[in-house]
Protein backbone atom coordinates (compact mmCIF):
# COMPACT_ATOMS: atom_id res chain seq x y z
CA UNK A 1 0.00 0.00 0.00
CA UNK A 2 0.93 3.64 -1.10
CA UNK A 3 2.37 6.04 1.98
CA UNK A 4 -0.33 8.84 2.46
CA UNK A 5 0.73 11.72 0.43
CA UNK A 6 1.07 15.60 2.25
CA UNK A 7 -2.50 16.61 1.99
CA UNK A 8 -3.20 13.31 3.22
CA UNK A 9 -1.18 13.74 6.23
CA UNK A 10 -2.44 17.78 6.26
CA UNK A 11 -6.60 16.43 6.50
CA UNK A 12 -6.02 14.14 9.17
CA UNK A 13 -3.62 15.90 11.09
CA UNK A 14 -6.01 18.82 12.11
CA UNK A 15 -8.37 16.46 13.23
CA UNK A 16 -7.75 15.91 17.58
CA UNK A 17 -9.80 11.85 16.75
CA UNK A 18 -7.11 10.75 14.65
CA UNK A 19 -3.62 11.72 16.55
CA UNK A 20 -3.11 9.49 18.58
CA UNK A 21 0.21 10.44 20.81
CA UNK A 22 -0.31 10.58 24.52
CA UNK A 23 1.70 13.94 24.55
CA UNK A 24 -0.19 15.70 21.74
CA UNK A 25 -3.42 15.07 23.06
CA UNK A 26 -5.44 17.93 23.87
CA UNK A 27 -3.04 20.41 21.06
CA UNK A 28 -3.57 21.29 17.47
CA UNK A 29 -1.42 22.08 14.31
CA UNK A 30 -0.07 25.29 13.76
CA UNK A 31 -1.64 27.83 11.71
CA UNK A 32 -1.06 31.13 10.28
CA UNK A 33 -2.83 33.27 8.37
CA UNK A 34 -5.74 30.42 8.34
CA UNK A 35 -3.38 28.09 6.66
CA UNK A 36 -2.16 25.01 8.01
CA UNK A 37 1.61 25.59 8.37
CA UNK A 38 3.98 22.59 7.07
CA UNK A 39 7.18 22.15 5.89
CA UNK A 40 7.72 19.58 3.13
CA UNK A 41 10.78 17.61 2.42
CA UNK A 42 12.09 14.45 -0.03
CA UNK A 43 10.54 12.20 2.70
CA UNK A 44 8.90 13.55 5.33
CA UNK A 45 6.48 16.07 6.40
CA UNK A 46 6.77 18.23 9.82
CA UNK A 47 4.05 20.22 10.82
CA UNK A 48 4.43 21.98 14.24
CA UNK A 49 2.26 21.34 16.74
CA UNK A 50 0.85 23.10 20.38
CA UNK A 51 0.31 20.99 22.65
CA UNK A 52 -1.13 22.35 26.48
CA UNK A 53 1.99 22.23 27.53
CA UNK A 54 4.28 22.50 24.67
CA UNK A 55 4.93 22.88 21.47
CA UNK A 56 6.29 20.00 19.18
CA UNK A 57 7.59 18.97 15.72
CA UNK A 58 5.43 16.43 14.14
CA UNK A 59 7.25 14.26 11.59
CA UNK A 60 5.02 12.16 8.98
CA UNK A 61 6.94 10.02 6.21
CA UNK A 62 5.14 10.14 2.84
CA UNK A 63 8.22 8.51 0.86
CA UNK A 64 9.44 5.01 1.50
CA UNK A 65 12.97 4.59 3.44
CA UNK A 66 14.18 1.10 3.80
CA UNK A 67 13.54 -0.28 7.42
CA UNK A 68 12.06 3.09 8.77
CA UNK A 69 10.71 1.74 11.82
CA UNK A 70 13.44 -0.18 12.99
CA UNK A 71 15.89 2.41 11.95
CA UNK A 72 14.03 5.40 14.13
CA UNK A 73 13.47 3.52 17.16
CA UNK A 74 17.45 2.75 17.31
CA UNK A 75 17.92 6.23 16.17
CA UNK A 76 15.59 7.65 19.06
CA UNK A 77 17.13 5.38 21.84
CA UNK A 78 20.93 6.22 20.85
CA UNK A 79 20.46 9.91 20.69
CA UNK A 80 19.10 10.04 24.34
CA UNK A 81 21.85 7.74 25.71
CA UNK A 82 24.03 9.98 24.36
CA UNK A 83 22.96 12.77 26.26
CA UNK A 84 24.31 15.72 24.04
CA UNK A 85 22.79 18.83 23.94
CA UNK A 86 22.78 18.97 20.07
CA UNK A 87 19.67 17.07 19.75
CA UNK A 88 15.92 17.65 20.56
CA UNK A 89 13.77 15.12 22.29
CA UNK A 90 13.05 12.81 19.76
CA UNK A 91 10.02 9.99 20.33
CA UNK A 92 9.15 7.31 18.17
CA UNK A 93 5.10 6.20 18.22
CA UNK A 94 4.32 3.78 15.62
CA UNK A 95 0.30 4.24 16.00
CA UNK A 96 0.79 8.03 15.49
CA UNK A 97 -1.87 8.66 12.85
CA UNK A 98 -4.73 7.50 11.27
CA UNK A 99 -5.42 8.46 7.73
CA UNK A 100 -7.20 7.51 4.29
CA UNK A 101 -4.45 4.98 3.78
CA UNK A 102 -4.33 3.45 7.23
CA UNK A 103 -2.51 3.84 11.01
CA UNK A 104 0.92 5.62 10.27
CA UNK A 105 3.80 6.12 12.76
CA UNK A 106 5.16 9.50 13.23
CA UNK A 107 8.15 11.46 15.37
CA UNK A 108 6.86 13.55 17.68
CA UNK A 109 10.15 15.99 17.88
CA UNK A 110 10.64 18.65 20.96
CA UNK A 111 10.37 22.25 18.84
CA UNK A 112 13.55 24.53 18.48
CA UNK A 113 13.85 27.95 19.46
CA UNK A 114 16.95 28.13 17.10
CA UNK A 115 17.55 30.16 14.00
CA UNK A 116 18.41 28.32 10.91
CA UNK A 117 22.63 28.47 10.20
CA UNK A 118 21.95 30.32 6.98
CA UNK A 119 19.77 32.63 8.48
CA UNK A 120 22.01 33.46 11.55
CA UNK A 121 25.07 33.79 8.66
CA UNK A 122 22.56 36.22 7.14
CA UNK A 123 22.29 38.29 10.13
CA UNK A 124 25.73 38.61 11.29
CA UNK A 125 27.65 38.64 7.92
CA UNK A 126 29.60 41.48 9.11
CA UNK A 127 30.36 40.51 13.06
CA UNK A 128 34.01 38.60 12.46
CA UNK A 129 34.18 37.46 15.97
CA UNK A 130 29.86 35.59 16.15
CA UNK A 131 30.97 33.97 12.46
CA UNK A 132 34.15 32.10 14.23
CA UNK A 133 32.14 31.47 17.62
CA UNK A 134 29.49 29.43 15.44
CA UNK A 135 32.62 27.96 13.41
CA UNK A 136 34.67 27.07 16.70
CA UNK A 137 31.52 25.64 18.20
CA UNK A 138 30.30 23.23 14.94
CA UNK A 139 33.77 22.21 15.70
CA UNK A 140 33.22 21.11 19.15
CA UNK A 141 29.94 19.99 18.03
CA UNK A 142 31.12 17.27 15.38
CA UNK A 143 34.28 16.07 17.37
CA UNK A 144 31.55 15.20 20.18
CA UNK A 145 29.18 13.25 17.66
CA UNK A 146 33.14 11.54 16.84
CA UNK A 147 33.62 10.11 20.19
CA UNK A 148 30.45 8.93 20.28
CA UNK A 149 30.46 7.24 17.31
CA UNK A 150 27.81 9.08 16.01
CA UNK A 151 26.82 10.63 12.43
CA UNK A 152 24.19 12.89 11.29
CA UNK A 153 24.34 11.97 7.68
CA UNK A 154 22.99 15.05 5.90
CA UNK A 155 24.63 17.78 7.52
CA UNK A 156 23.70 20.97 5.63
CA UNK A 157 22.50 24.51 6.53
CA UNK A 158 19.33 23.54 6.75
CA UNK A 159 19.90 21.02 10.11
CA UNK A 160 22.26 23.20 11.72
CA UNK A 161 20.33 25.41 14.23
CA UNK A 162 21.68 28.22 15.95
CA UNK A 163 19.91 29.23 19.81
CA UNK A 164 20.41 32.51 21.00
CA UNK A 165 23.12 31.40 23.17
CA UNK A 166 25.18 30.31 20.32
CA UNK A 167 24.75 26.99 20.83
CA UNK A 168 23.85 24.17 17.94
CA UNK A 169 21.14 21.89 17.70
CA UNK A 170 20.61 19.55 14.99
CA UNK A 171 17.23 18.75 13.69
CA UNK A 172 16.49 15.77 10.89
CA UNK A 173 17.42 12.70 12.67
CA UNK A 174 16.24 10.19 9.60
CA UNK A 175 20.18 10.07 7.93
CA UNK A 176 21.84 9.29 11.58
CA UNK A 177 24.48 6.55 11.86
CA UNK A 178 24.78 4.95 15.07
CA UNK A 179 26.44 1.63 16.06
CA UNK A 180 23.39 -0.59 15.93
CA UNK A 181 22.77 0.45 12.23
CA UNK A 182 25.94 -0.92 11.11
CA UNK A 183 25.02 -2.64 7.83
CA UNK A 184 21.83 -0.88 7.11
CA UNK A 185 21.10 0.74 3.50
CA UNK A 186 22.41 4.64 3.22
CA UNK A 187 18.79 5.70 1.91
CA UNK A 188 19.55 9.15 2.53
CA UNK A 189 21.80 11.06 0.45
CA UNK A 190 22.22 14.98 1.40
CA UNK A 191 22.13 18.05 -0.51
CA UNK A 192 24.54 18.58 -3.33
CA UNK A 193 27.60 21.00 -2.43
CA UNK A 194 27.61 19.14 0.64
CA UNK A 195 28.80 15.49 0.00
CA UNK A 196 31.72 14.02 -1.77
CA UNK A 197 31.23 12.42 -5.05
CA UNK A 198 31.30 8.81 -3.59
CA UNK A 199 27.87 9.64 -1.39
CA UNK A 200 25.67 8.78 -4.24
CA UNK A 201 27.12 5.41 -4.56
CA UNK A 202 27.98 4.47 -1.22
CA UNK A 203 25.81 1.43 -0.11
CA UNK A 204 25.70 1.43 3.60
CA UNK A 205 25.49 3.89 6.64
CA UNK A 206 28.63 4.65 8.25
CA UNK A 207 30.27 6.71 11.03
CA UNK A 208 32.21 8.61 8.23
CA UNK A 209 29.40 10.18 6.33
CA UNK A 210 29.98 13.98 7.69
CA UNK A 211 33.66 14.25 7.48
CA UNK A 212 33.19 15.92 4.00
CA UNK A 213 30.34 18.28 4.81
CA UNK A 214 31.89 18.78 8.18
CA UNK A 215 35.21 20.09 6.47
CA UNK A 216 32.76 21.95 3.63
CA UNK A 217 30.51 23.63 6.74
CA UNK A 218 33.73 24.82 9.10
CA UNK A 219 35.73 26.11 5.59
CA UNK A 220 32.79 28.11 4.43
CA UNK A 221 32.51 29.42 8.24
CA UNK A 222 36.02 30.82 8.58
CA UNK A 223 36.23 31.95 4.84
CA UNK A 224 33.01 34.56 5.70
CA UNK A 225 34.28 35.54 8.94
CA UNK A 226 37.29 36.81 7.22
CA UNK A 227 35.54 37.82 3.26
CA UNK A 228 31.93 38.86 4.00
CA UNK A 229 31.80 40.06 0.09
CA UNK A 230 31.54 36.10 -0.37
CA UNK A 231 27.79 36.32 1.01
CA UNK A 232 26.54 38.74 -1.36
CA UNK A 233 28.91 38.02 -4.72
CA UNK A 234 28.07 34.19 -4.30
CA UNK A 235 24.11 35.36 -3.71
CA UNK A 236 24.97 32.54 -0.75
CA UNK A 237 21.00 34.17 0.99
CA UNK A 238 18.93 32.29 -2.17
CA UNK A 239 21.59 29.17 -2.77
CA UNK A 240 21.04 25.51 -1.49
CA UNK A 241 24.76 25.29 -0.57
CA UNK A 242 27.50 27.31 1.56
CA UNK A 243 30.37 28.81 0.23
CA UNK A 244 30.92 25.55 -2.29
CA UNK A 245 28.64 25.15 -5.41
CA UNK A 246 27.49 21.97 -6.87
CA UNK A 247 29.52 22.70 -9.43
CA UNK A 248 32.72 23.36 -7.12
CA UNK A 249 32.70 20.48 -5.71
CA UNK A 250 32.35 18.50 -9.25
CA UNK A 251 35.41 20.26 -10.72
CA UNK A 252 37.33 18.66 -7.73
CA UNK A 253 39.38 22.19 -6.82
CA UNK A 254 39.60 23.92 -10.43
CA UNK A 255 36.77 26.72 -9.63
CA UNK A 256 37.81 29.72 -8.94
CA UNK A 257 36.44 30.02 -5.12
CA UNK A 258 39.55 27.57 -4.94
CA UNK A 259 42.33 29.70 -6.40
CA UNK A 260 41.10 33.07 -4.73
CA UNK A 261 40.69 31.01 -1.07
CA UNK A 262 44.11 29.56 -1.26
CA UNK A 263 45.87 33.17 -1.75
CA UNK A 264 45.13 33.16 2.47
CA UNK A 265 48.06 31.66 4.02
CA UNK A 266 44.78 31.62 7.08
CA UNK A 267 42.64 28.96 4.59
CA UNK A 268 45.00 27.75 2.19
CA UNK A 269 45.80 24.57 4.03
CA UNK A 270 42.18 23.57 4.86
CA UNK A 271 41.70 24.30 0.82
CA UNK A 272 43.53 22.23 0.01
CA UNK A 273 42.12 19.70 2.50
CA UNK A 274 39.18 19.99 0.62
CA UNK A 275 40.62 19.51 -2.52
CA UNK A 276 42.54 16.22 -1.44
CA UNK A 277 39.41 15.15 0.04
CA UNK A 278 37.49 15.92 -3.55
CA UNK A 279 40.18 13.42 -4.95
CA UNK A 280 39.84 10.58 -2.66
CA UNK A 281 37.63 7.62 -4.64
CA UNK A 282 35.83 6.70 -0.95
CA UNK A 283 34.32 8.43 2.28
CA UNK A 284 36.43 5.75 3.88
CA UNK A 285 39.36 7.37 3.24
CA UNK A 286 38.38 10.78 4.56
CA UNK A 287 39.07 11.91 8.35
CA UNK A 288 37.21 13.88 10.97
CA UNK A 289 36.98 17.76 11.36
CA UNK A 290 39.45 17.45 14.48
CA UNK A 291 42.57 16.04 12.34
CA UNK A 292 41.67 17.41 8.87
CA UNK A 293 42.60 20.67 9.98
CA UNK A 294 46.05 20.59 11.65
CA UNK A 295 48.90 21.89 9.64
CA UNK A 296 50.83 19.10 7.63
CA UNK A 297 53.92 20.67 9.49
CA UNK A 298 52.41 19.96 12.74
CA UNK A 299 51.24 16.30 11.57
CA UNK A 300 55.09 15.94 10.62
CA UNK A 301 56.55 17.20 13.80
CA UNK A 302 53.90 15.14 15.68
CA UNK A 303 54.44 11.91 13.80
CA UNK A 304 58.55 12.28 14.15
CA UNK A 305 57.73 13.09 18.65
CA UNK A 306 56.09 9.78 18.54
CA UNK A 307 58.82 8.27 17.02
CA UNK A 308 61.21 9.18 20.29
CA UNK A 309 62.62 5.94 22.07
CA UNK A 310 64.86 3.41 21.97
CA UNK A 311 67.86 5.62 22.28
CA UNK A 312 66.68 8.55 20.05
CA UNK A 313 65.90 11.83 21.58
CA UNK A 314 63.24 11.53 24.34
CA UNK A 315 60.15 14.30 25.16
CA UNK A 316 60.13 15.38 28.59
CA UNK A 317 56.70 16.55 29.27
CA UNK A 318 56.65 20.12 31.14
CA UNK A 319 53.90 22.90 31.56
CA UNK A 320 53.20 26.37 32.21
CA UNK A 321 56.42 27.64 29.30
CA UNK A 322 55.07 27.17 25.67
CA UNK A 323 58.72 26.63 23.40
CA UNK A 324 60.27 29.40 20.98
CA UNK A 325 62.94 29.09 18.67
CA UNK A 326 65.81 29.43 20.61
CA UNK A 327 64.29 27.31 24.02
CA UNK A 328 64.05 24.01 21.03
CA UNK A 329 67.52 24.52 19.74
CA UNK A 330 68.75 25.47 23.22
CA UNK A 331 67.25 22.20 24.34
CA UNK A 332 69.04 20.11 21.63
CA UNK A 333 71.59 18.87 23.58
CA UNK A 334 74.21 15.74 23.85
CA UNK A 335 72.16 13.85 21.07
CA UNK A 336 68.99 14.10 23.48
CA UNK A 337 66.34 16.33 22.82
CA UNK A 338 63.14 17.56 25.60
CA UNK A 339 60.32 19.30 24.15
CA UNK A 340 57.10 20.46 25.81
CA UNK A 341 53.94 18.76 24.37
CA UNK A 342 52.79 21.96 23.39
CA UNK A 343 52.56 23.18 19.47
CA UNK A 344 55.09 25.26 18.06
CA UNK A 345 53.00 25.91 15.22
CA UNK A 346 55.52 26.98 12.10
CA UNK A 347 58.19 27.12 14.12
CA UNK A 348 58.62 23.82 14.12
CA UNK A 349 57.74 23.12 10.89
CA UNK A 350 60.41 25.21 9.80
CA UNK A 351 62.64 23.49 12.08
CA UNK A 352 61.93 19.67 10.94
CA UNK A 353 63.76 20.14 8.18
CA UNK A 354 66.86 19.69 10.19
CA UNK A 355 66.03 17.45 12.68
CA UNK A 356 67.47 14.74 10.95
CA UNK A 357 70.81 16.40 11.44
CA UNK A 358 70.38 17.23 15.08
CA UNK A 359 69.02 13.75 16.39
CA UNK A 360 72.35 12.05 17.35
CA UNK A 361 72.13 8.40 18.89
CA UNK A 362 74.47 9.17 22.33
CA UNK A 363 77.69 7.46 22.41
Amino acid sequence: MPLPTIPDYSNAIINPALVHPTVLKGGHPIEKNNHLIRYAGGFCVVFPYQSPTQKYAVRCWHAEVADIKKRTQIIADALRDSHLPYFVGFDYFEKGIMTTQGMQPVVVMDWVEAKALKKFIAEHINEKDALLRIAENFKTMVSDLHQHHLAHGDLQHGNIMVRPDNSLVLVDYDSMYTPMLKGMKDEIKGLLGYQHKSRWTNQYVTEKADYFSELVIYLSLRALAKYPMLWNELKMEDSETMLFSAEDISSMGASSIFRRLKADEDLASMVDKLCEFMHKNSIEELEPLEDAIIPRSEKIVGGIIGKWGNGYARPQVRSGKSDSADGIVGKWKGGRVSSSTSSVGKTIGKLSENISEKFRRPE
